[in-house]
């Protein structure tokens, strides 16, 4: 594995990201960005679906998703962009591969969302409870992606000595 990681660390997106000044703080805050995105609109979303904010209809909160899917990609790339400067600091570090599979965990309950209860609930008056799988995946949602993010900020502090 060692080879690869060294092929990544020298891709020119690596080298940019270790080189170019101000870059790796760009996409910090171009992460922090993403994250709030992220977070914010499925706190919203996943609050309204368990009986919180009924003054806000089911079809206005899920209005908000796509920016939720926004700030996914915004934190997709430039977590890319935070491996390629140094992948030896996630490839070796055990909660990377925890967070890894936390996010596929997230993104299957949003497709699982997305498929099955998605329209249901779009059509609820404000007033009606949402269905209990939809309200299992709001609650299933936020742990989920409170643990990514949780993961991540955490991620430095289990990181193998020498980071290649």
């Amino acid at each position: 594995m060692d080879p690869l990681l060294r092929w990544i660390r020298e891709t020119p997106l690596g080298a940019a990201m270790r080189e170019t000044p101000g870059l790796f703080p760009a996409c910090e805050m171009a992460h922090f960005i993403g994250l709030s995105m992220l977070m914010g609109v499925m706190i919203v979303v996943d609050l309204r679906i368990l009986g919180v904010f009924r003054q806000a209809s089911y079809s206005s909160v899920l209005k908000l998703l796509p920016f939720a899917v926004a700030g996914f990609v915004i934190n997709l790339l430039s977590g890319i962009c935070f491996i390629a400067c140094n992948p030896f600091l996630y490839f070796t570090n055990p909660l990377f591969f925890a967070k890894l599979g936390l996010v596929l965990l997230g993104g299957l309950n949003a497709l699982g969302f997305t498929i099955g209860e998605h329209k249901q609930i779009a059509g609820l008056p404000s007033e009606a409870a949402a269905p209990l799988p939809a309200r299992i995946m709001a609650v299933a949602s936020l742990g989920v992606w409170t643990l990514v993010l949780l993961a991540g900020r955490l991620l430095p502090t289990f990181a193998p000595a020498g980071g290649g």
